[in-house]
């Protein structure tokens, strides 16, 4: 390179710095004058003008006049366009998918949700399902025909770098399925398919209780607790995903994390109701044993006495097994059912030996129990941390995640967003359209 094109590269590596610093401040503040952009970037006005007005003609900014600003000069005011692109996440679930469309700050602009009629519905019908209901995002916000910038897809198991999973999956018939590729010939190549417990556990440490601290005033994203967290995803399944010094956990081909190890826990298996698994989540192994409860309790000759263990909950079932769901065991044991401990014993036995084991080997400082039983958090949270306390010499802070079953679709979200960003903000491309 001769020395005139190092100086041209030189110049321009400096102005697409210099306007990253200014994107970074406006995207931080719903918008800012150019006196207010010399102070936050510690640039010159010329340099911050410069790099303000690129940001413009590149279609990531606006800029409009805001009066008089100091010693009497034109106040120029300049804003991030967060409309200029838009990014979609998508939780696929054995029983839902969720589409959540987001703009560039990550503000959901609209959302999708498709109940999957049979969780054993077969993979082909199941991408159809997935493709509707991502369009029908899209559409809401009016935004069809519309390129996005970037779609993330969240599913159970180990994701592969073909976008599909091969050895271990909570959704049935699923294994081997090319979500990335179905994704790709709807949306064009910028999709990214992640496991869902990496998704909970990023928009833990992004949008929830690692995110920044809560009301207790525990440390969150920037200090020691929201560096070493695990996010159990407890619904159906038991996953884990966890950030250890700041870094997500993968291991190798993403295969860390896998909770298998709870088959060889005699104690995490014990007393599992027919076709229960042992990384069955709480929600579903509420639901297994209070059916299991209220089969027995009919069996064994209808509505018990009042106060009888099983009392509450088989009456909220209307003693049918078959309409006990989690939410129905959840109420039976806040009403004071006396057959609560034998619930919560059984419901909660292989979560807390996970919870255990990952406590010993990652010493977390932040245990956040994530997935719709979040809700149940009053339930849970307490017995869970007696189990562990049981069983791991320490018990690190355990808590219900604020997002609840919303956690999986969020983290797609904000991987769409980082995915977006390395492609077009980070190099500073036009942005689409201009």
């Amino acid at each position: 390179m001769s020395p005139g094109s190092r100086e041209i590269a030189d110049s321009a590596l400096v102005r697409r710095l210099n306007a990253a610093r200014v994107l970074t401040a406006l995207r931080a503040e719903p918008a800012l004058s150019s006196s207010a952009l010399v102070s936050r970037t510690d640039m010159a006005r010329p340099t911050v003008l410069a790099a303000a007005q690129l940001l413009v003609r590149l279609g990531w900014a606006t800029e409009s006049g805001g009066g008089t600003g100091a010693r009497g000069r034109p106040s120029r005011v300049f804003a991030f366009r967060a409309d200029a692109g838009h990014v979609l996440g998508l939780d696929v679930g054995a029983r839902t998918v969720r589409a959540r469309l987001a703009d560039l700050r990550g503000e959901v602009v609209a959302r999708a949700a498709r109940t999957v009629p049979d969780p054993r519905l077969p993979a082909a019908e199941r991408l159809a399902l997935v493709r509707e209901c991502a369009l029908g995002a899209v559409h809401e916000a009016g935004l069809a025909g519309h390129r996005l910038l970037a779609v993330c897809a969240g599913t159970s198991g180990p994701v592969d770098p073909d976008g599909a999973v091969h050895t271990r999956t909570g959704i049935p018939g699923f294994l081997g399925t090319g979500l990335l590729t179905a994704l790709a010939e709807e949306f064009g190549p910028d999709v990214v398919v992640e496991n869902d417990c990496n998704l909970a556990a990023l928009a833990e440490r992004r949008r929830g209780l690692a995110a920044g601290g809560g009301s207790d005033g525990h440390d969150g994203g920037d200090g020691p607790e929201g560096d070493d967290t695990v996010c159990l995803l407890a619904g159906e399944r038991l996953g884990v995903g966890a950030f250890v010094g700041g870094t997500l956990l993968r291991g190798a081909h993403n295969r860390a994390r896998d909770l298998g190890f709870l088959a060889l826990m005699p104690d995490a298996a014990r007393d599992l109701p027919a076709g229960a698994s042992p990384d069955d989540g709480i929600g579903a192994l509420a639901r297994a044993h209070g059916a299991r409860l209220v089969a027995e309790l009919a069996d064994a000759g209808g509505r018990p006495a009042p106060g009888a263990p099983g009392a509450v909950l088989y009456g909220l079932a209307s003693g049918t097994p078959e309409r006990v769901d989690a939410e129905t065991v959840f109420a039976a044991v806040r009403a004071g059912d006396t057959a609560a401990p034998r619930l919560l014993d059984g419901m909660l036995a292989p979560a807390a030996h996970a919870v255990a084991t990952l406590s010993m080997l990652l010493a977390p400082r932040l245990v956040v129990v994530s997935g719709a039983v979040a809700a149940a958090g009053d339930v849970l949270l307490e017995p869970l941390r007696r189990r562990v306390a049981r069983l791991a010499p320490a018990v690190p802070r355990i808590a219900a995640s604020p997002l609840r079953d919303e956690a999986v679709v969020t983290g797609a979200v904000c991987l769409a967003l980082e995915h977006a960003e390395a492609r077009y903000l980070t190099d500073l491309r036009p942005a689409p359209g201009c």
